[in-house]
């Protein structure tokens, strides 16, 4: 509360003529430089651009101390913090008993304040690294360390968890047979003297028993969900609160800007879907922002709520104009609003304007973010955005970001923050001027454009960073900007795929020495792609695979190639492939086979369809090879090989229905000839047209891989990745949609095709479909190249 007091004093003396100067900074928020008259405090940029424009303190926001989420012994300095979203969580001891002859220890631990009108779950429980399963309220058996289920301890702990007091419609574990939580402590007489309220709190028995470790409070984590996680509501409830809050009231806040539900606003910007690939590699949707973790009640109101906001991309501000509390979500601005964007020009520029941007040196270009990951137990996880090597300049050396984010308990959301932050703290320019008394309706956190002829500047824009309101030596109102580059790119979507869930414990395994590679094609016993050089009859044009026995070098079978059957066959033509042809030499390594399959001259594909197989190969000494690559064995596909296709435009489709179909034509790529291993593909397209007059649109695109195999099988949509974009303003820059696929040997061939829909509207005279579409298939061999 106090923090807020000192902002209104800081007005206050403003208007008498001083000038005051408030900061908080924090990790991948940006709280701005206060100002005079109507103050602006500006608070969810990310940290690099604090690094960016060299006016801000780097930020601590070490919570790993007392009034966190961690078990504690009782003391009476110990505070209550509060959670929000999902928590995997303990907290001080506050009470303890013994009875039943000394063999029974009864504990309440609090984890929590408590938040009205909010719905709590509990998940799971956890002793130590041991999973807890239940009974009722009573321990049933555990999953230890060893991964093995264990009952030494069933009937002997005893938990039940409340939210709100100790009543027993209060108990939120179990959910059944529900008792007051005064019957698990013993000096406990009564709910109306130990009420509890307002706490979110666990009561246990433990009965002693040193046989099985039983003989004290082991370390408990309780995985427990509040249904409140939207960054708004996390926001507006912290600010109202007044046992654990800053106590506002509604008053003093500008609500909309923080509950609305248009993606102007805070809580509606951070509902916005955005798909991810979850944890079972099932692409998914996901709210852009949640809040899933714990503030302390040990640090000020300012910073919690600064870290709310870095958080979840958003400024916070206080409105002097409205004399109001406001956020304002850090997003890509729609078109209308830039159609609408304040101009500065010579017209109401007063000063001189200054130009700094980032030297090379301290360019960033990878972020490392830290959170505490809820698939392995809130433990610490790590993430890391860079920047792809081809958008580096020139020379530009490594330079990495370190910081936590401590509200974020998944991959999703850490990297969708990093994304931003990397992408804004390469848009270096940063530009200082005064404009006149018009530059009262400038905002923090707007986007303005700016026009001059010395810089080249036409509509350049720029958010607004900070606004001053100075006096004049005339006594006129003048208006200091602090601005910085703005570019759309910044806000696009990260593609990412989730972290797998840990339940199981880590061990170390003992490590094989490696095996020696083997280079496909000239090492392996196989021949890809093999064309006949001879034949007793006419026949002509099939394709074959042939396989060689490793240790007697004999060929021993041959496998007629999907597609490329040919015509003309007869039964028992003897064909004849030369040894020149498959890696050795003529007459030595010739092979030889007879036809036994024949349909109207094609060759068939069913088993015994090649008979009489005869001829010894050239086989390669591996040992010779290992941990090489020759240069006959670079193929399209080897080591960093890659392959781009970029198709033609497609503006035909005129039905705007929401429905997926092929917009680009297929991609035949060979894999019989390509090395074995995990293939990336990507595929990128732009959506052409309008935004109906709904408003909104939606998009879908993705693509699809059938495959063929060696033994005839064809299998449609063998891998597929397909996203959905939903209630869209605007037309995103660019789709893209990636998966990984492994191909082996009994693959000879793919197709791949891109696939997308849209519910953009045709223009007048215009076209509607998308553009910019391109196709990636790259593998990356880490192995050494001689």
């Amino acid at each position: 509360m106090a923090i807020f007091t000192a902002i209104g004093t800081a007005i206050a003396t403003a208007i008498g003529g001083a000038l005051i100067a408030t900061t908080a900074a924090g990790v991948i928020s940006l709280t701005l430089l206060g100002s005079v008259v109507a103050g602006v405090i500006a608070a969810g940029l990310a940290f690099g651009v604090s690094k960016l424009l060299g006016v801000f303190d780097v930020p601590n926001v070490d919570m790993r101390a007392n009034g966190s989420k961690v078990q504690v012994a009782p003391a009476t300095d110990n505070k209550i913090g509060v959670a929000y979203g999902r928590n995997f969580m303990s907290g001080p001891i506050t009470d303890v008993a013994i009875s039943n002859q000394n063999k029974t220890m009864h504990y309440c631990i609090v984890l929590s304040e408590f938040i009205e009108g909010e719905t709590y779950t509990l998940n799971q429980i956890f002793w130590g690294d041991r999973k807890l399963s239940f009974s009722g309220a009573g321990v049933s058996s555990y999953f230890d360390a060893n991964a093995t289920t264990r009952e030494d301890w069933s009937g002997k702990v005893r938990v039940r968890v409340y939210a709100g007091g100790t009543a027993s419609a209060k108990q939120i574990f179990p959910t059944s047979s529900k008792v007051a939580a005064t019957t698990m402590m013993p000096h406990w007489t009564d709910t109306t003297n130990y009420t509890m309220e307002g706490l979110v709190f666990v009561m246990m028995e433990v009965d002693y028993d040193a046989e099985n470790s039983l003989t004290g409070l082991g370390s408990m984590s309780f995985d427990i969900t509040n249904s409140m996680n939207n960054p708004g509501e996390v926001l507006f409830d912290y600010m109202t609160n007044t046992r654990y809050g800053a106590g506002l009231a509604n008053a003093d806040i500008d609500i909309t800007s923080i509950l609305g539900t248009a993606n102007t606003d805070m809580k509606g910007y951070a509902n916005e879907l955005i798909p991810y690939t979850n944890k079972a590699n099932v692409s998914a949707n996901i709210a852009r922002y949640q809040i899933n973790g714990y503030l302390s009640t040990f640090s000020s109101c300012m910073d919690n709520i600064d870290m709310i906001c870095r958080n979840s991309s958003t400024y916070f501000t206080f409105d002097g104009k409205q004399g109001k509390f406001r956020a304002i979500p850090n997003r890509e601005y729609l078109t209308s609003e830039l159609a609408n964007a304040f101009i500065l020009n010579d017209d109401n520029i007063t000063s001189k304007i200054s130009i700094s941007s980032t030297e090379l040196y301290q360019t960033l270009n990878k972020v490392t973010i830290e959170f505490a990951d809820q698939n392995r137990k809130d433990q610490t996880n790590t993430t890391i955005v860079e920047t792809p090597s081809g958008d580096r300049n020139t020379g530009e050396p490594d330079n990495n970001l370190d910081y936590r984010l401590e509200l974020v308990n998944n991959n999703i959301h850490a990297q969708q923050l990093g994304n931003i932050d990397l992408n804004q703290s390469r848009k270096g320019m940063v530009v200082e001027l005064s404009t006149d008394f018009s530059g009262l309706q400038i905002d923090a956190g707007d986007v303005v454009k700016l026009n001059n002829t010395d810089y080249g500047f036409s509509d350049r824009l720029f958010r607004v960073m900070k606004n001053t309101e100075v006096l004049g030596q005339d006594g006129m109102i003048n208006c200091g900007l602090l601005l910085l580059e703005y570019d759309d790119s910044v806000y696009l979507d990260a593609l990412v795929v989730e972290t797998p869930e840990e339940d199981d414990p880590i061990d170390i395994p003992i490590i094989p020495p490696p095996p020696p590679i083997i280079p496909p094609g000239i090492l392996s016993n196989f021949f890809f792609n093999v064309s006949q050089t001879g034949t007793s009859g006419s026949g002509s044009g099939a394709k074959f695979i042939v396989r060689a026995n490793v240790t007697s070098s004999a060929y021993e079978n041959v496998y007629v190639i999907p597609g490329t059957q040919g015509t003309g066959y007869a039964n028992a033509d003897v064909i004849t492939v030369t040894g020149d042809t498959l890696r050795g030499q003529t007459p030595t390594h010739d092979l030889t086979f007879r036809v036994a399959g024949v349909q109207s001259g094609v060759l068939s594909l069913a088993p015994g369809g090649i008979q009489n197989v005869a001829g010894n190969a050239l086989i390669y000494n591996a040992d010779a090879y290992s941990n090489s690559i020759d240069r006959f064995n670079l193929g399209s596909f080897a080591a960093g090989g890659q392959v781009d296709f970029a198709p033609a435009a497609n503006t035909s489709l005129t039905s705007n229905a929401d429905v997926l179909r092929q917009i680009a034509p297929t991609v035949p790529i060979d894999l019989a000839n390509i090395e074995n291993g995990q293939y990336s593909i990507l595929t990128n397209a732009t959506p052409l047209g309008q935004i109906p007059s709904t408003g909104v649109a939606d998009y879908r695109f993705g693509f699809g891989i059938d495959v063929a195999f060696a033994n005839g099988t064809n299998i449609t949509n063998f891998v597929e990745q397909n996203f959905s974009y939903g209630n869209y303003t605007h037309i995103p820059t660019s789709l893209a949609s990636q998966k990984e696929f492994v191909v082996t040997d009994d693959m000879i061939s793919a197709d791949i095709r891109m696939n997308g829909s849209s519910t953009l509207a045709t223009p007048g005279g215009g076209v509607q479909g998308f553009d910019n579409m391109k196709y990636d298939m790259f593998k990356v061999n880490k192995g050494d190249i001689r």
